[in-house]
């Protein structure tokens, strides 16, 4: 497996393109208006809603979302999603 140098450290291209913008990841995260709709690495919010419910439904609207992360309000991972 390849290694890619970045920032002094050292990972494989595996993690490399988990970690990118393009991973086709959408999250639901807690926010101080409720509850956030992100794709990974954006800084704003696609869509805020009052309840996670609402954020779920809008994560799985989003086209280019592959995996939904459902995150609990402590912003831990309550559950991971494949997108069918």
């Amino acid at each position: 497996m390849a290694e890619v140098k970045k920032n002094n450290v050292k990972m494989t291209e595996s993690f490399r393109q988990a970690g990118s913008t393009n991973s086709g990841r959408v999250h639901v995260v807690p926010s101080k208006n409720g509850w956030a709709v992100k794709k990974e690495g954006a800084i704003r919010a696609l869509v805020v809603t009052d309840t996670i419910e609402a954020a779920v439904k809008a994560a799985k609207n989003v086209k280019t979302a592959a995996r939904i992360v459902i995150h609990k309000k402590d912003g831990t991972i309550q559950s991971n999603i494949k997108k069918k």
